[in-house]
């Protein structure tokens, strides 16, 4: 028998017909709509965001940065969204593609800065970069949310437990990352509603979704997956039943990334110049190994050294002990999926394994805790665990506590300018 999604318990009536609706009414579904109130909520987040870097980054050390990539910066208010890989995202608008000074920009995907530049020339310029790329990652962030509202109601029944997910998200580790000049946000809003419109079998706005991933970040291959699995699921796993000219849409999605590739053949000479960014001395750990246990082994090793030899220097607290046990939250929430949801759980299980060889295979876990955030099944996960009861219901919120501690002892890293992932 085919494996049905969780859906909520609660049938929703139809809305009436648009002519019956009195004016008052039409006003009062929009603000009690999801729109209206993720809206609400990712207002809330950036804005927190905001306000503590303004209280706080006057008590801490000075960031320091050239003073030539920092020109031209403006608002001074939102510079401190502008931290490390920012500067690629920046030069990338400044041409730094074809700069063979900077050969590493290769590696940083276009979508992020073409929509800031986007919305600089819809404002004439008025904008600058970071008021920009607020803008982008605000909306962004609110088309993630809104999306993980819609999914998560595929596999919970409480009405509270979908937003839990929303929550989870947005106090993750390295949600701060979703308010910094960064892809993370444009990433996930686009990689969450390509698997949205799989689970409502939405197949071609799932492939234009995913199409436009693969042109934002490495990553998205995971959630090419994640949409092929469920497909795969929508049709009882039959290969005759998988026949289908839906099923062009998964090669279809590296569309965008093969036109990223042509870009790079036309205007550096190699079309894998983002793979091959990596050799140089900006990035001298990524060494390529698929030993995966090795890899694995090697870091649990480091994280209990560095732990028992406390107190824990920064790179090993930021580069080892965190993500290592973020990667082990990953693994429990693909198995908790796989329980809990049976058939159904069973691409986000296969999702979340994959995505831990991809966050391992160049033998090393630095920055694996920001990779973590676009995973969707830590989220469902947790929103799934805390509706099985009251234990489980504390020990999430206490697990969410913590992650919302470490995100704010991460984000004054950020603010610093000390790594933080």
């Amino acid at each position: 028998m085919t494996d049905q999604i969780v859906r909520p318990s609660v049938r929703l009536q139809a809305d009436p017909a648009p002519e019956t609706r009195p004016p008052q009414g039409r006003g009062r579904r929009l603000l009690h709509s999801d729109w209206a109130r993720t809206f609400a909520v990712v207002l809330l987040f950036h804005g927190a965001l905001t306000v503590l870097a303004v209280l706080f980054q006057g008590t801490l050390p000075e960031f320091h940065r050239d003073p030539n990539e920092l020109s031209g910066l403006r608002p001074q208010l939102l510079l401190h969204t502008f931290r490390w890989d920012s500067v690629h995202y920046n030069g990338i608008l400044n041409g730094r593609y074809t700069d063979p000074a900077t050969p590493w920009t290769a590696a940083f995907y276009p979508v992020f800065p073409l929509a800031v530049g986007l919305v600089q020339t819809i404002t004439f310029g008025k904008l600058g970069v970071l008021a920009s790329g607020l803008i982008v990652n605000f909306t962004a962030t609110w088309l993630a949310a809104t999306a993980l509202l819609r999914i998560a109601r595929h596999f919970v029944r409480a009405p509270w437990a979908p937003w839990l997910a929303v929550s989870a998200f947005l106090t993750a580790p390295t949600a701060y990352f979703l308010h910094s000049f960064y892809s993370e946000a444009t990433f996930c809003a686009i990689a969450f509603w390509a698997y949205l419109f799989a689970l409502r079998r939405k197949w071609a706005w799932m492939g234009l979704c995913l199409i436009v991933a693969t042109t934002t970040r490495l990553p998205s291959a995971l959630f090419v997956l994640l949409c092929l699995l469920e497909f795969c699921r929508a049709h009882d796993w039959q290969p005759r039943r998988l026949l289908s000219w839906n099923l062009l849409w998964f090669p279809a999605a590296y569309i965008g990334f093969g036109c990223y590739a042509l870009y790079l053949k036309l205007a550096v000479g190699d079309g894998l110049a983002m793979f091959h960014a990596y050799q140089y001395d900006e990035w001298p750990y990524q060494v390529t190994n698929p030993n995966i246990p090795q890899t694995i082994a090697r870091e649990l090793r480091t994280s209990a050294t560095a732990v028992i030899n406390a107190p824990v220097g920064n790179w090993a607290l930021i580069s080892h002990v965190i993500p290592i046990v973020g990667l082990g939250i990953l693994l429990l929430a693909a198995w908790w999926m796989l329980r809990a949801h049976r058939g159904a759980g069973v691409p986000l299980a296969i999702f979340g394994i994959a995505a831990m060889v991809m966050f391992t295979l160049n033998s090393n876990v630095v920055s694996v805790h920001r990779f973590l955030l676009p995973c969707i099944v830590i989220y469902l996960a947790m929103a799934t665990a805390a509706e099985r009861g009251p234990r489980l219901r504390a020990a999430m919120g206490g697990l969410m506590a913590t992650h919302t501690l470490l995100m704010a002892f991460l984000y004054c890293l950020f603010i610093m300018g000390i790594w933080s992932g």
